[in-house]
């Protein structure tokens, strides 16, 4: 070998190592360090496949990034997708809204509690009768994306433009404590507490829901979003005996699609009076809601049920959830 021949692959060696180099601490600092991308987007919610961050904000509230990928939107808080324009966000708003509709005796004035994204509302719209939507989040971005982040705004079909609705920017506790009158349906769908942001047990605790008994109407109904039953069945059981300490009567539910996302979500159903799957007729035509899935839903598989009788309850004063979430 020549003493030329030598020195290109000292060289080529050199570039090597130096790119190698170059690459883990760009792997580190993107993942690990400084501009890590975790506080926003958690390794359990990453995307599969290329995606890319198309802003990143830091609010009041939350961490909020902005992501597109195969030409869906992702909206995550905190590391978390809040709400996106894919088909699963479609089946989530689905389970979520038409339950309580269902079954309330009178669907004329609804709150949702958590609905930035327009989505739900969007689902609510969709029965006539309905006449006044109260849609309160307490983030300003993620209500400004819901009106004006273009796929998202045909996603959810303009929902937060409608006649028919106000939107509210502010605390869902603070709003529920200082509002007038009362709603058919009140819908919470709200991030889960955690370490960094532990006010939000407050919009889960027995004192808050105990406040919506003033607020519900006769014969109205309250849907709750649960987090994921399959990862956190013990999460789901805790709000179910917190809704009951409050003074409800409730009807959990899930929503099966672990073959196609290995998730299973959790809601609870809450009402004054005791009310069985039977009773659940949806009125609207919905893409999801089969029979056969409905039946389905009502269905608590055994392996979620043992962890019921662990039940505790979330307060203004506990870390219930929190634990929860962390043990997992």
């Amino acid at each position: 070998m020549t003493i030329q021949t030598t020195g290109m692959l000292w060289l080529l060696s050199g570039v090597f190592i130096t790119l190698l180099i170059e690459g883990l601490l760009w792997l580190y600092w993107r993942f690990w360090g400084a501009g890590s991308i975790r506080d926003y987007i958690s390794e359990y919610d990453e995307p599969e496949g290329d995606y890319r961050i198309v802003q990143r904000i830091k609010t009041p509230t939350q961490r909020v990034a902005l992501v597109e990928t195969e030409g869906k939107w992702l909206i995550y808080g905190n590391g978390y997708v809040m709400f996106s324009t894919t088909e699963d966000e479609r089946m989530y708003a689905e389970a979520l809204i038409h339950i309580p509709m269902a079954v309330a005796k009178k669907r004329q004035r609804i709150l949702i509690i958590g609905g930035g994204g327009g989505i739900t509302t969007r689902e609510v719209l969709r029965y006539p009768e309905t006449m006044e939507i109260t849609t309160v989040d307490a983030d300003a971005m993620m209500m400004d994306f819901g009106k004006n982040l273009q796929p998202l705004v045909k996603f959810n079909k303009g929902a937060l433009h409608h006649p028919k609705v106000q939107t509210v920017i502010a605390d869902g506790r603070s709003f529920v404590e200082h509002a007038e009158g009362k709603w058919d349906v009140i819908i919470l769908d709200l991030p889960e507490p955690s370490r960094d942001y532990p006010e939000l047990g407050r919009l889960f605790s027995v004192e808050f829901y105990r406040l919506f008994q003033e607020r519900l109407e006769p014969g109205g109904a309250i849907g709750v979003a649960c987090s994921v039953f399959s990862s956190s069945p013990e999460y789901v059981w805790s709000i179910q005996a917190t809704l009951e300490a409050a003074g409800y009567h409730i009807l959990p539910y899930h929503f099966d699609i672990i073959v196609e996302e290995e998730e299973d979500w959790g809601f609870c159903l809450a009402t004054a009076a005791p009310v069985s799957p039977g009773d659940v007729h949806i009125s609207v035509p919905t893409r999801h809601l089969s029979p056969a899935r409905l039946q389905d839903m009502f269905h608590i598989p055994y392996g979620y049920s043992i962890y019921k009788r662990d039940a505790k309850i979330q307060t203004d004063h506990n870390r219930v959830l929190i634990e929860i979430e962390e043990s997992d």
